[in-house]
């Protein structure tokens, strides 16, 4: 039985501010040698090959929004989104995220908010 949790649609912002669907597979966290740190990996589905390989900056904004969607921005004018299959896995790498960079939540529990000394 395949593991829905993980499962994720990963999408780009496109200049048209049109989301643009970049393809599905299984998201995981893990440290990245060549980019020297924790980063989000994305393997298709279809054939394994990496959709997305994103190191977890942690001047970064990730944003939560309703129970299966990650979003942020990691350049100017390139926004980035994991659309999940089910809340547990949205959850669970939303934990990932936020074991990685020094935050606190919002309020609403949805936006990292960074704490500057």
């Amino acid at each position: 039985m395949t593991d829905t949790r993980r499962r994720v649609k990963v999408y780009t912002l496109n200049e048209d501010r049109q989301w643009d669907d970049r393809g599905t597979g299984h998201v995981s966290s893990g440290y990245v040698e060549r980019l020297k740190g924790m980063s989000l990996l994305v393997r298709a589905e279809s054939d394994g090959s990496l959709l997305l390989e994103s190191k977890i900056n942690p001047n970064t904004a990730y944003q939560k929004q309703q129970d299966t969607l990650i979003v942020w921005s990691e350049a100017e004018n390139y926004d980035l989104a994991l659309s999940f299959q089910e809340k547990a896995g949205c959850d669970e790498i939303w934990e990932k995220i936020c074991q990685v960079i020094p935050l606190f939540f919002s309020v609403c529990d949805r936006a990292c908010m960074f704490m500057y000394n």
